[in-house]
């Protein structure tokens, strides 16, 4: 599995959507050797930063979601 690969499974399986916090506690579930590095969640940031449009997108401030994820918005009374 991929890093790419691993963090869309880590998404699907937190609901559709994730913070950085959820990504860098989770993300040896999916790829075991993700921590190997020094630099290891710079290396993510950048997969992910990579995939922005392509597989991943921007619902919040530090919130990301598949591309498919659909928004709901909640109108305050």
């Amino acid at each position: 599995m991929t890093k790419v690969e691993a963090i869309k499974k880590l998404i699907e399986d937190s609901g559709g959507s994730v913070t950085w916090d959820m990504i860098y506690d989770n993300i040896e579930k999916y790829y075991p050797a993700a921590k190997a590095s020094k630099e290891w969640q710079a290396g993510l940031r950048g997969v992910l930063y990579r995939e922005l449009g392509k597989q991943f997108k921007r619902v919040g401030l530090g919130i990301y979601a598949l591309m498919d994820f659909k928004e709901v918005l909640v109108e305050e009374i």
